[in-house]
């Protein structure tokens, strides 16, 4: 018995895969003013193979809208696509788009892959955070900065990465910015008393 349950096992062992991703689990981040920020990946078909997608989590602000590009981009908030043929060893663009309409906030969109009619499944993770933005050259090129404080309220003299700080001007203005780290890993910023 053990012997038949390996033989009918066989084509499926030898050939258990027919697509694969470059990453499953994309975070990215832009100005919750910006129109949209997006990130990608791709998928990798190993055989000819038919893929479809749907999206199985959407969780992100009401005013919020996504889109997807797969191979090309779909209309906005297009929740199923395909199914699509796609040949042997291509690699086909996978695109996650944020749309924040001005809202601040994060966003979680998990799209499901389902290839050979749901014989084949995985998932691609889009987890993007619109924020406050803040240009570090703008900041950096200003003279009047009188005081940097970090979220505990401790005077710094320089910003890090992943943080809120509230800037105060020689004219007593202040600003709460968010360091993002791409944006903080181009320039640095010092206060020097």
């Amino acid at each position: 018995m053990k012997f038949l349950n390996v033989l009918i096992l066989f084509p499926f062992l030898i050939h258990s895969q027919v697509f694969n991703l470059d990453s499953d689990y994309i975070e990215f981040s832009g100005n919750y003013l910006e129109n949209n920020f997006s990130s990608n990946t791709y998928l990798n078909t190993l055989t000819d193979v038919s893929v479809s997608y749907t999206i199985i989590t959407d969780s992100m602000p009401s005013e919020w809208d996504f889109q997807n590009c797969f191979p090309v981009c779909n209309p906005i908030n297009t929740y199923n696509f395909g199914p699509i043929s796609l040949p042997a060893d291509s690699s086909v663009y996978l695109n996650g788009h944020f749309y924040p309409n001005g809202v601040l906030g994060e966003g979680l969109l998990i799209m499901e892959l389902s290839a050979q009619h749901g014989l084949y499944l995985d998932t691609v993770t889009w987890r993007g955070e619109a924020v406050l933005g803040l240009d570090l050259e703008e900041v950096s090129n200003t003279k009047n900065i009188k005081y940097i404080h970090n979220i505990n309220g401790q005077q710094v003299k320089s910003f890090n990465n992943g943080n809120y700080f509230f800037v105060t001007f020689d004219d007593h203005s202040t600003k709460t910015y968010y360091i993002i780290s791409d944006y903080s890993n181009h320039y640095s910023l010092t206060i020097e008393n």
